[in-house]
């Protein structure tokens, strides 16, 4: 039976008892009381009968800390299930991401539960790395790029960094993972004679606004959607807007054939959003503006130059954020220095920061004015 005793100079008792391996264990308790030290002795002699016999569960161990816990601290362990927690988490997060942010981790999630099956109902505490390269090597399995997994089990981890903090687990569990090596899919880019096409196919007006925004401000997607008539200063020929991925504010002159595109169709009315008939599609799904985006070029004649992913899936090499890379290529093409190009997009660089501190707006003008505007003939249609 286990036992308690006191050793010379140590305020704590400490538990005398068999393993289950039958070895005698010796360990402190970390407590002073008398009694309690031998209930907490007791308790582990307990666990370890239950381990010899091959009775113990990962949930008898996690009542047994629990039950500790409440007696030398007076507060039990959190008993959350591992679905629980997760759900959760995720009810937490919502004043905190985007609305897309937030389907994506809510899909990571759904496939990781899906895949811990009944597991799921188990103590968080139960989770270990093991449940984690499962999952990760289930998702490859599947066919998804290493990319798609890594952010599937990234979202998992985001979420268990969380609990770590709250003291739920000790551990991340995700960080014994190690993941595969993931290549990004690089974008191809568009001419400026294929950006006028891509303007000439568009089906509507809205959509051509779209593209232009995309080609000669280089903002991604989501910000050309939010845009709206008060992002345009006119006056001064300058588009001012903040990136939501980073929060950085940025201001940038707006290319002449953009300038005159606006200056047209704010003859019928300029207030509200740039884009308001396609927000509403939004950019995901099959009806959405990605895909969207993919029959325009299609349209307008031009190759998607679609390639094997890394996985099962085909993607294409030209999408909207291809027009991103191609408002830098241009610039590029057209003598504008790196620090300049960046301070264009909104890309971010310590070293550039550092080095780079007094750019001029007359030196981002000449920058967006080195890309050849459209010679005659209106882009509105």
């Amino acid at each position: 039976m286990a036992t308690i005793f006191q050793r010379p100079r140590s305020p704590y008792w400490f538990a005398c008892y068999s393993d289950r391996n039958g070895r005698t264990v010796r360990k402190s308790t970390k407590c002073i009381d008398k009694v309690l030290a031998k209930r907490i002795a007791l308790e582990w002699e307990g666990a370890e009968f239950l381990a010899r016999s091959g009775n113990a569960t990962v949930a008898t161990f996690q009542k047994v800390v629990s039950e500790i816990s409440e007696k030398v601290i007076g507060e039990s362990l959190p008993s959350q299930t591992v679905a629980e927690y997760f759900e959760e988490w995720l009810g937490s997060i919502v004043r905190k991401n985007a609305p897309r942010t937030l389907d994506r981790y809510r899909h990571s999630i759904r496939l990781f539960l899906a895949d811990l099956g009944k597991f799921g109902s188990q103590p968080l505490r139960a989770l270990t790395p093991r449940h984690i390269e499962l999952f990760l090597n289930h998702r490859l399995d599947a066919g998804v790029a290493p990319r798609t997994a890594i952010i599937d089990v990234t979202t998992v981890s985001i979420a268990l960094r969380r609990a770590t903090r709250f003291g739920y687990i000790e551990r991340n569990p995700v960080e014994a993972v190690k993941m595969p090596k993931a290549v990004s899919s690089e974008r191809e880019v568009f001419s400026l004679d294929e950006i006028y096409t891509l303007v000439a196919a568009a089906p509507n007006q809205d959509w051509q606004t779209l593209i232009l925004l995309g080609a000669f401000t280089g903002a991604r997607l989501g910000d050309c959607l939010r845009m709206t008539w008060d992002n345009l200063l006119p006056e001064h020929k300058v588009i001012v807007y903040t990136q939501q991925k980073t929060g950085k504010r940025v201001a940038l002159p707006v290319h002449a054939d953009l300038l005159d595109h606006l200056a047209k169709i704010a003859e019928n009315g300029a207030e509200g959003l740039l884009c308001r008939s396609l927000v509403k599609k939004g950019i995901p799904g099959k009806h959405g503006i990605s895909e969207g985006f993919k029959r325009v070029v299609e349209r307008a004649g031009l190759d998607l130059m679609v390639v094997k992913g890394q996985g099962t899936q085909n993607f294409a090499r030209r999408t909207f954020h291809s027009l991103r890379h191609t408002f830098s290529s241009i610039l590029a093409g057209h003598g504008v220095s790196e620090e300049l190009r960046m301070r264009l997009t909104g890309h971010s660089s310590r070293v550039i920061h550092q080095k780079y501190t007094h750019l001029t707006s007359e030196s981002l003008q000449k920058a967006i004015e080195a890309i050849p505007a459209k010679a005659g003939g209106s882009l509105a249609g």
